[in-house]
């Protein structure tokens, strides 16, 4: 971990962590329904701008949902990094306290933040349940993630 400073790790691993979910939820959505990649990230634009702009937006809308996306998930690691500075024993059980801590995320952002403040008119209780069991996994390895970065930074 001193080699790389810790903005390095966070923001790397904020981008690498949202990436893969990104691809994850791309990958679901085409097989479950036949959406179109770039539906993904203009989802996450809704939040700020609305469903109907972020679909007419195009690639402008998709990049503001996938940069405010990395930029979320490099804040989840940042808190872990910090509660993990706190106290350094969860890093004796990186797996089920980084999963524990995604799920608690996935929960404080996806069911309480964004269906309170989103300016989208589709709503999480709108998906299918297997979207939603698939979302709690996901965000388990996101969790899994922002553990797994701050161990490695402490070393």
């Amino acid at each position: 971990g001193a080699d790389c400073p810790a903005w390095a790790w966070v923001v790397g691993g904020g981008i690498a962590l949202a990436l893969a979910d990104l691809v994850f939820a791309a990958g679901f959505w085409f097989l479950h329904s036949g959406t179109a990649p770039i539906r993904i990230p203009q989802s996450i634009a809704a939040w700020f701008v609305g469903t109907h702009a972020a679909r007419a937006g195009g690639i402008e809308t998709a990049l503001l949902g996938l940069v405010s996306y990395c930029a979320l998930t490099a804040a989840l690691v940042a808190v872990y990094v910090r509660i993990a500075a706190r106290w350094p024993r969860v890093h004796v059980h990186v797996a089920p306290v980084g999963i524990a801590y995604g799920v608690a995320c996935y929960a404080l952002v996806l069911r309480i933040l964004v269906p309170a403040f989103s300016a989208a008119s589709v709503k999480a209780h709108d998906k299918p349940v297997e979207w939603t069991l698939a979302c709690v996994a996901a965000w388990g390895g996101i969790g899994f993630g922002c553990a797994w970065i701050a161990r490695a930074m402490s070393r």
